[in-house]
């Protein structure tokens, strides 16, 4: 099988290393999505030791970790995507000027007016990829408001001129500040719902879903949460995810990680470890323990460091390319899943949606699940994704929602007023010419 390839050209190596990780990382999201719909549906919930268990795991490894992993294999995707976009556009700018298939070189004025254009374009083609991102992401919400596709996209659509110049410092200021927000709001958020008398989980998700006793409170009720959760995802921690992301692209940390098993096995027991002790209340919490309302933000801020716990074991998992570009094993699967994220990502809500609305409503029969059966649906809704994803693998196609979204931003490009490349001067053109000969 040939190495995949960007489509900003075909001089790129599309690493396996993150397609892998977005792979398994589906996992965790179908794992961390189905209590969602145990709650939009009221399945009781049977409580046992096995669910007792699962909850600890699901709360230690899971919540609060696969979304933040999310992000920072999105924010990866989209820097890698500007970084060989701005390489590839640099040589077509350079090829264009007068003299240069003659063998005149390009002076230093031209290739940086190459570059700036090249740029230019890789900023406008993230920004529209993200505002077809947006219109995704609110037919999503339709279904499911827990849709992230739209937040990620408005995320792009504001900061497409960071990523494509690089602007790391302002990130790195922004995404403190974020993180410090992020923090203060949901600690006096969860003050005010504990002084109501809201302490449990179930009074919590109540409170946060609302009345949806017919379909027309449930689009607008999920639509309203998705705009809510894409707005208050700038002060999240999907901001800094994303940027952590993007700036490991810079790096051969992901796309090499064979050049850095200590590190990345050190990362990935330290950052799950350190995700898993900041999660220890929330686990307490969740299992019908009291409730500290500090645990909740430490949690969350703690899950980033498990998301690069995550991140860093299965970059070690996946390995680097290979002069053959075969994977084995559960790579291979793991891979064919990666490669349509978007694909298998909105799959499993329509999978969702089947077993939890559509069956009953079809049926009449009322579900009974517990926290582990609702795990199990969840596990078994990621391998259908995975055949699904297998077969298209193997047909040699592309995942459909891969592909609308791709032909989407590739239809809606615009020309642009350029600047025009910087004269030479035909004392300049003879120094030129007198250097290479």
């Amino acid at each position: 099988m040939k190495l995949a390839t960007s489509f900003t050209g075909t001089r790129g190596v599309r690493y396996p290393s993150p397609d892998v990780a977005r792979g398994f990382m589906l996992l965790l999201i179908a794992l961390a999505n189905v209590p969602f719909w145990t709650g939009v549906t009221r399945t009781s919930a049977p409580s046992d030791a096995v669910d007792t268990v699962w909850l600890w795991v699901r709360t230690l490894f899971v919540d609060g970790r696969s979304y933040p992993l999310f992000a920072m294999l999105f924010g990866f995707g989209l820097a890698t995507m500007v970084n060989r976009r701005i390489a590839a556009g640099t040589r077509s700018y350079l090829e264009s000027l007068p003299g240069v298939e003659a063998g005149r070189e390009p002076t230093s004025q031209e290739e940086a007016w190459a570059r700036e254009q090249a740029t230019v374009d890789a900023r406008r083609l993230v920004r529209r990829r993200g505002l077809w991102m947006i219109l995704f992401g609110a037919v999503h919400a339709l279904v499911f408001s827990g849709d992230v596709i739209g937040a990620y996209g408005l995320v792009a659509v504001i900061f497409a001129g960071w990523i494509a110049r690089k602007h790391w410092k302002r990130a790195a200021v922004l995404c403190t500040v974020s993180v410090v927000v992020g923090v203060v709001i949901t600690f006096v958020m969860l003050s005010v719902m504990v002084s109501q008398g809201m302490t449990s989980t179930a009074d919590m998700r109540q409170g946060a879903s609302g009345s949806t006793t017919t379909l027309l409170s449930y689009v607008s009720h999920g639509l309203t949460a998705w705009a809510v959760n894409a707005g208050t995802g700038l002060v999240s921690l999907m901001g800094p995810a994303m940027f952590l992301g993007a700036r490991l692209a810079d790096t051969d940390l992901i796309a090499h990680p064979e050049r850095h098993r200590r590190l990345l096995a050190a990362v990935g027991l330290g950052g799950l470890g350190i995700g898993a002790v900041g999660g220890i209340g929330l686990a307490v919490w969740a299992t019908g323990g009291p409730l500290v309302v500090w645990t909740i933000p430490l949690g969350q801020v703690a899950g980033l460091a498990g998301a690069c716990g995550w991140l860093a074991l299965l970059a070690l998992y996946a390995g680097g390319p290979t002069p053959d570009g075969r994977l084995t094993g559960l790579r291979k699967p793991a891979s064919a899943v990666g490669r349509r994220s978007m694909t298998a990502y909105l799959s499993q809500t329509l999978l969702f949606a089947a077993v939890f609305l559509l069956l009953p409503a079809l049926t009449g029969i009322q579900l009974h699940l517990g926290e582990a059966r609702t795990a199990g649906i969840a596990v078994v809704v990621w391998l259908v994704t995975v055949v699904l994803c297998t077969l298209l693998e193997r047909g040699g196609h592309a995942g459909p929602f891969e592909t609308l979204l791709r032909t989407a931003v590739v239809r809606s490009e615009r020309k642009r007023a350029m600047a025009p490349p910087p004269a030479v001067r035909p004392a300049d053109a003879r120094s030129e010419a007198v250097l290479s000969g």
